[in-house]
């Protein structure tokens, strides 16, 4: 029956039916299919049995990118950030989500004085999270960083400092000694120094000047559809109108893709300023970020950029966080500028943005007040 068990666990958790996913995973792994595990732990982590998820994954023989991915997570998400870290740099060392992009020795942490390095990256939220370890890899070890990443952020990273060429992941590089995944320094900086944060990393050229009066924020209700967690990081428009009740706030939209189209028009009683088509690409965002008193997103690439830059950021999570935001509480010691808000229960978005229209209120209250004093 371990055949059929695992079948049913698996259309069980498509219908997000946990407990019926659970329950039949249990008996299709008891009964000797032990590739059930990894779904296994996929529940556990779901309903916030992170301890039992860890177990699960721990004890599997053999990991695929998706279940190494998730034991890091969940170890980073528990707070064994050492342990996380380092685990995350033994895949990359394994070339476990993919193969290295250079055949030139990878970086262990050795002198780098007179020679050359090349980092790269494949991500977006998360290049943009590990860009900051970049100046304390020059600094260190006084070398010269080539670093490449996805064409949308080439002219962004062209503001960090300490790197003297940023270049598509199409251009192949020849005049590097060694290479290394941006995702590495986290173990080599983050961790091992305890250097979570240097202070903002990535800057605008100059700020998008936009009309209107009041406290002036951006919003963004979707990441990428292609994202595996779109769905658990998605929401739609409307369930943001209550940020659109708040006197005093103008409402400026950074969302990206497919979902702009729910702006067109925007639900009733909403007002919001579309910038989409000022934001081509993450440095155009950033200087529409800079020209911002505040930004409100769901987790998504945006959140990250905000926070790198050290704006304000009121992050909505869903009811199972990414490790960047912790478990518990407001704040992330991965960026200062940034308050958490957290589902009390999955997909309860409209509840969330309610509790956050609250306290945008107060603040765009405090604003008028000093304003009104000047």
């Amino acid at each position: 029956m371990s055949n059929r068990d695992a079948a049913l666990a698996y259309a069980a958790f498509e219908d997000r039916n946990l407990d019926a996913a659970a329950s039949h995973a249990d008996a299709a792994y008891a009964a000797g299919f032990k590739p059930i595990q990894q779904l296994g732990a996929m529940i556990a982590a779901q309903r916030g049995e992170y301890g039992n998820a860890i177990a699960r994954l721990e004890a599997m023989e053999d990991h695929s990118e998706a279940s190494a991915a998730l034991l890091i997570r969940l170890h980073l998400l528990a707070g064994d950030v050492r342990k996380g870290g380092q685990l995350l740099l033994d895949c990359c060392k394994a070339n476990a989500f993919g193969p290295p992009l250079y055949p030139i020795p990878r970086w262990q942490g050795e002198p780098l004085e007179g020679r050359r390095i090349v980092a790269w990256g494949g991500g977006l939220g998360d290049d943009i999270l590990y860009a900051r370890f970049l100046p304390m890899l020059a600094a260190t070890y006084r070398t010269e960083i080539t670093l490449q990443c996805r064409p949308g952020l080439v002219d962004l990273f062209r503001s960090l400092s300490g790197v003297a060429r940023v270049l598509p992941l199409e251009t192949e590089v020849t005049d590097c000694d060694f290479h290394v995944q941006t995702a590495e320094l986290t173990a080599h900086f983050g961790i091992a120094r305890g250097r979570m944060w240097d202070g903002p990393y990535l800057h605008a050229a100059a700020p998008l000047e936009l009309s209107g009066d009041g406290l002036k924020v951006g919003i963004v209700w979707a990441t990428t559809a292609t994202h595996w967690e779109g769905g658990s990081r998605s929401t739609s428009l409307a369930e943001m109108a209550p940020l659109a009740s708040v006197p005093g706030v103008r409402l400026y939209s950074l969302q990206f893709g497919a979902p702009t189209a729910q702006l067109m028009p925007p639900p009733e009683g909403m007002e919001v300023e579309d910038l989409s088509d000022r934001i081509k690409g993450f440095a155009n965002t950033a200087a529409a970020i800079a020209g911002l008193d505040l930004v409100i997103t769901i987790d998504t690439v945006v959140a990250n950029l905000a926070g790198a830059m050290g704006v304000p950021v009121w992050v909505a999570t869903p009811s199972m966080p990414d490790w960047r935001w912790g478990l518990e509480g407001s704040r992330t010691p991965w960026f200062p500028s940034a308050t958490v808000y957290r589902q009390t229960r999955s997909g309860s978005w409209r509840e969330l943005f309610e509790a956050i229209a609250s306290d945008l209120a107060g603040l765009a209250k405090d604003t008028g007040k000093r304003n009104a004093s000047r």
